[in-house]
């Protein structure tokens, strides 16, 4: 008489969808890429002809402030386009600097990934974008990704690699 409504549960279950781990994130899950060690490159596609990528020497320097995980992004043959960025967490852990967190995944190696998506313009045109912030004690690696409204393919529009 059990096995019946053991198995009748059993298939209920089969066909409800699983529970899937919320991706929050918190200040202390960026700890690994706090440091003025970085080194790397960024590769972006051009926004003017020719249309094709771009490779130049980027370092990182990660400190953590009040404000949030601050990233000194130093372009050693163009200081001129050095820049100051302030990652922020959401309250909820929810968003990641102001987009909403699609994943939170962590390897077991200890790298952590976590992707936004947001809707969002390139190049004047509708589209919508998903950055992958990956890293980890030795590795950061941050990728957007871009498909315009209306077309089947993304491409990538910059991608930084740093390591120490």
């Amino acid at each position: 008489m059990k096995l019946p409504v053991t198995a009748a549960l059993a298939s209920l279950l089969i066909g409800l969808p699983a529970f899937a781990e919320t991706p929050s994130l918190a200040l202390a899950d960026l700890e690994p890429e706090i440091g003025d060690d970085w080194t790397g490159e960024l590769t972006y596609l051009n926004y003017q002809a020719p249309f094709e990528d771009v490779t130049i020497l980027a370092d990182l320097n990660a400190s953590m402030t009040e404000a949030g995980l601050q990233l000194d992004y130093v372009y050693p043959n163009e200081p001129h386009a050095n820049s100051t960025v302030i990652a922020k967490i959401g309250d909820d852990g929810m968003t990641f600097m102001g987009e909403p967190i699609t994943a939170n995944d962590v390897t077991s190696d200890g790298t952590r990934t976590v992707t936004t998506a947001f809707a969002c313009e390139d190049m004047g045109r509708s589209a919508q974008c998903e950055m992958t912030y990956a890293f980890s004690a030795t590795r950061v690696s941050i990728k957007k990704m871009v498909i315009y409204d209306g077309e089947a393919e993304s491409f990538r529009r910059n991608a930084y690699t740093f390591t120490r």
